[in-house]
């Protein structure tokens, strides 16, 4: 019997830095064999399909993981909604079906599209000019020339203001859970939040750094 309700995990936060990930100690992941990927709950569309990138990178560590649109399909096929609560009596119907041990649920948390904004910058001109005088000098045989010379700078001083365009990054952050599917425990979760150009950029950057912690601290589990 696997023990124990993970309470801590209910604690996690969001971090800019480095994902929070929390992985079951009492859990015994070597009897783990495949893992299902549910439909993240996800309020943008700019992020639709973002479960999609944790199946890439779970499989690139190796683990074995049931196709998105499957689950899907027979999930619907039986007639098992998975919206909101998972009841341990909903996951163990999955796990049967699909003969998958874990479940991944997640949802994208917070998001805010990248923008372009206008902003007026100033910068300071300075520009010096000669003064030139005009003048007259007397020859040696009595006669007068004109001649210039100059008799100092003028200075100017003048502001430009031009118009400049920036970019503020979209800002992503994701939260992911493994739960066991015959007790609805969860047993891993992670979160992570990033700021990027395109907002699938970041969810697959969250989604690589959230799998590779997880196989990281999965592998210090495993005996030496």
């Amino acid at each position: 019997m696997r023990k124990g309700l993970f309470a801590i995990l209910l604690g996690i936060c969001v971090s800019a830095c480095a994902p929070n990930t929390v992985l079951s100690p009492t859990y015994d992941f070597s009897q783990v064999n495949r893992l299902g990927i549910m439909e993240f709950s996800n309020a943008w569309t700019d992020l639709n399909g973002v479960e999609n990138l944790f199946a890439k990178y779970l499989i690139r560590h190796g683990f074995k993981v049931v196709e998105r649109a499957q689950l899907e399909s027979i999930l619907k096929e039986h007639n098992i909604s998975v919206s909101g609560y998972l009841a341990p009596e909903t996951t163990r119907e999955i796990g049967r079906i699909l003969g998958v041990d874990l479940l991944l649920i997640g949802e994208v948390s917070s998001y805010t599209p990248a923008r372009t904004e206008l902003t007026m910058t100033a910068s300071r001109r300075s520009e010096s000019r000669p003064v030139m005088r005009q003048d007259v000098m007397r020859m040696p045989d009595g006669t007068y020339v004109g001649y210039t010379r100059p008799v100092g700078n003028q200075v100017s001083n003048s502001v430009d203001v031009r118009p400049t365009e920036y970019t503020i990054n979209a800002k992503v952050a994701i939260i992911a859970k493994l739960v066991d599917v015959e007790t609805a425990e969860i047993v891993w979760i992670g979160s992570d939040s990033t700021e990027s150009s395109r907002a699938l950029d970041g969810a697959d950057y969250i989604a690589k750094k959230l799998v590779k912690s997880f196989a990281k601290e999965l592998a210090k589990q495993e005996p030496k």
